[in-house]
């Protein structure tokens, strides 16, 4: 006999790389993850993927220009229904860094993101995945 709790549980699916990536592309906010001195960090942003490479921009003179350079980063997306309780998350992790040159960034104008929030956020920043892995919430 199915308990309550047994009908309102969706099952588990990993969810394959090149699945993982069409995914990030149909997204606009993230959240890009790193830590500091004062614990985990988690912060949203909007971006765009490249390939496989997450870019998102920053002010120059902000906290996350000068943390992220380097840093070994997370990168988080997810989709979830609070209603039907299903839904998918991607985690992207890697090594972010700053796009120097801006011939390194998509030629289109609308392929590169785009802050929606007001401010000067000229500094390009780019995550390159050494993993990308994904999970969904099905009900099947």
């Amino acid at each position: 006999m199915n308990t309550y709790e047994d009908l309102q549980q969706a099952n588990l699916h990993e969810i394959g790389r090149s699945e993982c990536l069409d995914l990030l592309a149909t997204a606009r906010i993230g959240r890009i993850v790193l830590s500091d001195d004062e614990g985990p960090l988690a912060l949203p942003v909007t971006f765009r993927m490249d390939g496989e490479r997450v870019l998102f921009r920053v002010a120059p003179g902000g906290s996350l220009a000068h943390r992220l350079p380097g840093a070994t980063v997370a990168f988080e997306v997810d989709r979830i229904d609070d209603f039907q309780q299903l839904g998918w998350s991607v985690l992207v992790c890697g090594e972010a860094s700053f796009v120097e040159d801006d011939r390194d960034l998509p030629d289109q104008l609308s392929m590169r993101p785009v802050p929606w929030a007001r401010g000067f956020r000229p500094v390009h920043v780019q995550v390159r995945p050494t993993r990308i892995t994904g999970r969904r919430l099905l009900d099947d």
